[in-house]
């Protein structure tokens, strides 16, 4: 969508700060029911951890509320709206790997999440290492098998966002850094406040604030006067390298001490050393400690030698204190609501998310205990 041009004191009945896929989906969801205004501070929207993430459907993630959260979003992923003009997930599958002494770790991981995913099960050394033919035998002691992990495709889904968006009259500014938040008296009524949301592009007014801001939202929340949850930005790395011959029809491989993950991404293969570096809300950028370390693990569990690297960059993951989504309208204000600390599940859980907070801000449905704001109180 290409960003409109700024009217002073345009009101809506929502603005959303953030253009990630949780401001975007949200947005969209919403925008059928209410007139909504989506800010971003960015060029372009998903410039910060929505651009460069994995991007992987895993139902059986992080926690039981991840997953939930993850399911609920399933058949906007499976059977997309019409705005959808390509398919929003492809078959990719999961592999989990064990080294030496790590089949306890395994075992465990597969109570975990098997009454989840039932197609979870056990595979044998032999067909581990015919499926991802660069793992070395020597190494692997142990492999589970998922076929329902899906790749998802980011613009796709982006796209699919900003159209629905754009059907229902919704409005996107970027460059639109916010510069002030007041929560004020309108001059049309008595009785009403407003929220006015002083940006780079002019100012706007909303009935209702929605704080999607990723790694930022703390500070969004400060600007408004409020206390902020605990969030934390974690950076995580990826590194692109040249791909082993035959390797695109290749599953995700992750091991389950969670050092290592790699899957196909064109025009290579990727990697990350699944690191969680405390960060300040910023542009993150790779260290070269971060890109040799997923190198260094990469070559251990496999026998493929690395000899460039194609591409690396950095994420911020920003998690609340028990790794759960942050939602809902604040104690202390209700029409600021918050939608962050979507860690590193914010592209899969942003159609249930959507929906969650469609239902609570359009149909007055509130948030599950553990999702809700109010947890923090």
């Amino acid at each position: 969508m290409v960003s409109q041009p700024a009217e002073e004191s345009r009101v809506f009945d929502i603005a959303v700060i953030g253009a990630g896929a949780a401001g975007l989906g949200a947005a969209s969801f919403l925008s059928g029911g209410a007139s909504v205004l989506v800010l971003e501070r960015e060029a372009q929207p998903a410039y910060h951890s929505s651009g460069r993430s994995a991007a992987v459907y895993i139902e059986g993630y992080e926690n039981p509320d991840v997953a939930r959260i993850t399911s609920a979003g399933k058949d906007f992923f499976f059977n997309p709206p019409a705005e959808a003009d390509v398919p929003l997930v492809h078959a990719r599958g999961g592999l989990t790997v064990a080294g030496p002494g790590e089949t306890d770790a395994l075992n465990k991981y597969l109570q975990v999440w098997q009454p989840i995913c039932q197609d979870l099960a056990p595979i044998g050394h032999a067909e581990a290492l015919e499926m991802v033919n660069i793992l070395r035998p020597e190494w692997l002691s142990g492999a589970l098998y998922d076929p329902t992990w899906q790749s998802i495709d980011v613009h796709a889904l982006l796209t699919t966002y900003q159209r629905m968006l754009r059907s229902q009259a919704g409005s996107l500014v970027c460059n639109a850094t916010v510069t002030a938040l007041t929560y004020e008296q309108t001059h049309e009524s008595a009785q009403g406040k407003r929220w006015r949301v002083d940006t780079t592009e002019g100012v706007f007014q909303a009935t209702t604030l929605i704080n999607a801001a990723g790694a930022w939202a703390g500070e969004i929340g400060k600007m408004a006067g409020l206390d902020s949850p605990r969030l934390h930005p974690l950076r995580r790395t990826a590194v692109l390298v040249p791909a082993p011959q035959g390797s695109e029809s290749w599953p995700l491989v992750h091991t389950i001490k969670e050092e290592l993950y790699f899957k196909p991404e064109s025009p290579g293969l990727m990697l990350s050393p699944q690191d969680e570096t405390p960060s300040a809300p910023t542009d993150a950028a790779p260290d070269e400690i971060d890109v040799a370390t997923a190198i260094d693990h990469f070559q251990r569990v496999t026998h493929f030698e690395v000899n460039q690297v194609l591409h690396s960059w950095a994420g911020l993951r920003t998690f609340s204190a028990d790794r759960r989504p942050v939602i809902g309208r604040d104690p202390a204000n209700p029409e600021f609501v918050w939608l962050c600390g979507q860690g590193g599940f914010g592209i899969q859980t942003s159609p249930g998310l959507s929906g969650v907070l469609a239902d609570h801000l359009l149909r007055d449905k509130p948030v599950d205990k553990n999702l809700s704001i109010e947890r923090f109180g």
